[in-house]
């Protein structure tokens, strides 16, 4: 475990409700939730994460990452529609070495634009008001297609 003894996640905050208003998607299992850091240039990165505290891939119960897997290819779909993005980029880190900052486990779904230089882009902290209009577009976007492929698929 790299969380230190006295860890606050804010996942698990998330998880119990506290930013409902920037969720994309949340079936009690796997969760949806426009990311805080967003890039200056285009904004829209999408944090999928379980519910339950995880701190990373080699704890995840196998049913848990194919959910959480599916959940992520659907919000990818929903991105190419709602923000007409031209690729999108999944993203997982584990342990420091890896790159995680966040000791609970989470897949960052990126919308990526030609050009876009995503890894040099400064990162802004995106009010809470901001995540929330973009997560009813990308809500929008998942519920007029394929309504039935995540949550009941087991």
């Amino acid at each position: 475990m790299h969380a230190p003894a006295d860890y606050a996640c804010p996942f698990c905050r998330v998880a119990a409700g506290g930013e409902s208003q920037a969720e994309v998607f949340n079936d009690g299992v796997v969760i949806g939730v426009m990311g805080l850091h967003q890039p200056a240039n285009h904004a829209g990165t999408v944090l999928v994460l379980p519910a339950q505290h995880f701190e990373n891939t080699y704890e995840l119960p196998d049913e848990l990452a194919g959910r959480l897997m599916v959940a992520s290819a659907r919000i990818a779909r929903a991105l190419k529609v709602a923000l007409g993005c031209e690729g999108v980029t999944l993203r997982q880190n584990n342990e420091p070495a890896g790159g995680q900052d966040v000791w609970h486990w989470h897949m960052h779904v990126i919308p990526r634009y030609a050009g876009d230089q995503y890894f040099q882009t400064p990162m802004r902290m995106m009010p809470l008001a901001e995540r929330a209009a973009l997560a009813a577009r990308i809500r929008a976007a998942m519920d007029a297609a394929e309504p039935d492929r995540v949550g009941g698929a087991s």
